[in-house]
């Protein structure tokens, strides 16, 4: 059976980057957990509840000032984690058990504790959809690796993957949600699809006219969103330096070194 209330919820959930300043309680954030533990993965993630404002004070710095980041009831940094693994297994002698050696994690289980990390931030999405909450992811929380690993302790196994900042919205806006692309343009059978450029500049038309009507477009707001994309974000600082610091915790996690 078709459950419209929660089809109504996805289909009307905005992103929310303002929020009332009062304190989540403890029921509510326990159940909140509860619910983003339903999330179905193979439990390679971990989350840091950030509630030390001065921490959440020199995140924001390092997220590129957000300050609602700062202003948050919560804020959730979820992490691909096979720390935890990784040590339980060479304290029971697994490998020896079975008479082998112990591998260390590979790229393989860094990409599956990525996924494990979003699948759950994303059920943590809906359920604070659904108990009332709204949310925001923030991607900027893989950039400055070096400072992050720092302030919260990160062991080698143990890296950012998202940062989600939630609590009771101060106001909905009453503007149209994002535009998305067209099913059919996404969903390929049976194999990858190549989109020609009319495909590509249909599949993002309402994004194009949306800033147009905002005055955003380059070349005098003539251009086109792929134009504007490459200037504001392909070519940006801060996604030169997700690019740099992702390269570092990548490094680390599949070096020799301890």
């Amino acid at each position: 059976m078709m459950n419209d209330e929660v089809i109504k919820l996805i289909e009307n959930r905005r992103s929310i980057r303002s929020f009332e300043e009062r304190p989540l309680d403890p029921e509510v954030l326990d159940k909140l957990k509860r619910l983003t533990l339903r999330c179905p993965t193979g439990g390679r993630f971990s989350v840091i509840e950030i509630v030390d404002q001065s921490k959440k004070d020199k995140l924001c710095a390092l997220c590129e000032n957000q300050v609602m980041i700062s202003r948050a009831p919560g804020v959730w940094l979820f992490l691909s984690d096979m720390e935890r693994f990784y040590s339980w297994m060479k304290e029971k002698k697994c490998a020896e058990n079975f008479g082998e050696s112990l591998n260390k994690p590979g790229i393989g289980t860094f990409h599956l504790g990525m996924q494990d990390a979003i699948i759950a931030a994303q059920n943590a999405v809906i359920a604070a959809e659904a108990m009332g909450m709204h949310s925001c992811f923030v991607g900027d929380i893989i950039e400055n690796y070096e400072e992050i690993q720092a302030m919260f302790n990160l062991p080698k196994y143990a890296v950012p993957a998202c940062l989600l900042i939630f609590g009771y919205a101060k106001s909905i806006p009453t503007s149209p949600l994002t535009s998305r692309p067209e099913p059919e343009y996404v969903f390929m059978k049976d194999g990858y699809k190549h989109q020609s450029v009319d495909e590509c500049e249909k599949m993002y038309e309402k994004n194009t006219v949306s800033f147009r009507e905002r005055g955003v477009l380059p070349f005098d707001n003539t251009g086109s969103y792929i134009e504007w994309y490459y200037r504001k974000k392909y070519t940006s600082d801060w996604m030169a330096e997700m690019s740099r610091s992702v390269g570092v915790f990548l490094d680390r996690w599949l070096s020799d070194e301890a």
